[in-house]
């Protein structure tokens, strides 16, 4: 005696009965789903939050982490979008491990005045809070910051 072997669709409920209408399938194909993708998680593949991409975690470039996963391609749209949302505080901490991490894989740079908009070439570009001032544009022996001449804000610049 043979068995059939069971695949996915034969495990999906049934049309004809009457449990197994049209939206009985597609949360049944929804829960398939997200088990896939917690398997992926295990591993160690993420996804982007924005374009739903999936990014190995062995690559710390690929994606950056602020309670939400964006990837690199993401990163612009969705810092426009983020930036808006939270309080002062948090954004300043949000841009600080923004700014460290395009600076770290991205090979973004740090320029004490706003980049030339006609020789723009960036891919990216952000103000800051100087790191080494934290702000205030004064140093510890109170002379003016040289990181950021005084300003006390940095442009972060990916170029393309």
């Amino acid at each position: 005696m043979q068995t059939q072997p069971r695949t996915w669709l034969s495990e999906l409920p049934s049309s004809s009965g009457p449990e197994g209408s049209p939206s009985d399938t597609i949360a049944h194909l929804e829960r398939d789903l997200a088990a896939v993708i917690d398997a992926l998680a295990l591993l160690g593949v993420k996804r982007c939050s924005r374009c739903k991409q999936f990014f190995s975690c062995s690559d710390p470039g690929a994606l950056f982490d602020c309670g939400q996963l964006v990837c690199f391609g993401c990163i612009k749209a969705w810092w426009t979008a983020y930036s808006g949302q939270i309080n002062v505080s948090d954004r300043d901490e949000v841009e600080r491990k923004l700014s460290s991490w395009l600076r770290k894989y991205h090979h973004a740079e740090v320029r004490k005045e706003a980049p030339d908009k006609q020789l723009d070439t960036t891919n990216f570009d952000i103000v800051t809070t100087c790191g080494e001032c934290r702000g205030s544009g004064k140093l510890l022996e109170g002379q003016r910051c040289r990181f950021c001449n005084g300003l006390g804000t940095v442009w972060i610049v990916v170029p393309a």
